[in-house]
């Protein structure tokens, strides 16, 4: 189930909009223009099969009930049809252990023209330009994980077009640069495919603004001119587990865990060093020792390494490897 789905309540007699997933599997769902929580079992998808079958239920009621065509046609009409204007996703999909291919996801009954380009270092460069149709998906681009370090910001901008009564949509821009801690946690089914990939959302509404002088105001009513704020930094730890299952990660993806498990151990230890740690442990394994062979050679060429040798083997067996930092 994903934002945009249409779905029916099993216990009411409702039909509404995903819009929003929270704790405890509760699920937010639009229904006639107000926004009620449900169970996710007690939820199931509409399929478009059905409507463009069957109909609505009160299609069916006029060919039914004659009497209740007069009653239907007394009754106000909604302003609005049951549309989802939200649902549209960038999802990157595994097509080998290194190389996914990206997708533009629209679940969303929305006509989306849109403009998808890269930026690095004011650089702008266009990638892909198309028109993506309610409830598609389109591969716009292909990246590797191996320098996914120096992956660019992707910019993606849009309009959107329904055909009849709606609500005026404002155009969409929106810039996304991954980091390694977030990028890897997004792993689900893409809307739309029968597959799994890392799955963003384009189409979340911003934050509202905060006002600026409002918050100086507040800070200034609480702190004298004589008090500082220490800035607090909090240090990693002095052991690292890189094991596969410990970040969260497919053991049998072969490079590309290795890949991810390399930038963990990058990112471990140069925050070890800027927090001014005298040393840092990696725990590796055994394995094959590729792992640990890439650990010991980028710790040889590290200029704030001061040594590196096998950890202590009564604690770690041969399957740790501890830095020595300058």
């Amino acid at each position: 189930m994903n934002i945009g789905d249409k779905v029916r309540s099993l216990h009411d007699n409702m039909d509404g909009i995903v819009v929003g997933f929270k704790k405890n599997n509760i699920i937010e769902v639009e229904v006639d223009g107000f926004r009620m929580d449900f169970v996710e079992g007690d939820l199931a998808i509409v399929s478009q099969v059905e409507s463009d079958e069957f109909g609505s239920v009160e299609e069916e009621e006029r060919v039914v009930t004659p009497s209740l065509k007069k009653k239907q046609q007394n009754r106000p009409k909604a302003a609005l049809p049951m549309i989802s204007e939200r649902g549209l996703f960038i999802a990157f999909v595994h097509q080998n252990d290194q190389i996914l291919d990206v997708y533009i996801c629209n679940n969303s009954d929305l006509t989306i023209p849109f403009v998808l380009g890269t930026e690095r270092k004011g650089d702008y460069k266009g990638v892909h330009t198309a028109v993506l149709h309610p409830r598609t998906q389109l591969k716009v681009d292909q990246v590797t994980l191996q320098n996914f370090e120096e992956w660019p910001a992707y910019v993606f901008q849009s309009l959107f077009f329904y055909a009849g009564p709606s609500v005026n949509h404002e155009p969409l821009i929106k810039k996304l640069r991954f980091k390694a801690s977030t990028f890897f946690n997004n792993k689900k089914e893409v809307p739309g495919m029968s597959a799994d990939g890392y799955v963003f959302q384009l189409d979340v509404k911003a934050l509202e603004a905060v006002d600026a002088d409002k918050i100086k105001d507040g800070i200034l009513e609480k702190r004298t001119p004589s008090e500082k704020v220490e800035k607090v930094v909090q240090k990693p730890a002095s052991e690292v587990d890189l094991h596969a299952e410990a970040l969260g990660l497919d053991p049998n993806m072969g490079n590309s865990t290795l890949s991810m498990q390399i930038l963990h151990f990058e990112k471990e230890l140069d925050a070890a060093i800027v927090t001014g740690m005298d040393h840092i442990t990696f725990i590796h394994g055994i394995g094959s020792g590729k792992l640990k062979t890439e650990i010991q050679k980028r710790l040889s060429k590290h200029p704030d390494v001061e040594y590196y040798e096998d950890a202590r083997k009564e604690k770690f067996g041969y399957g740790a490897t501890y830095a020595k930092l300058k």
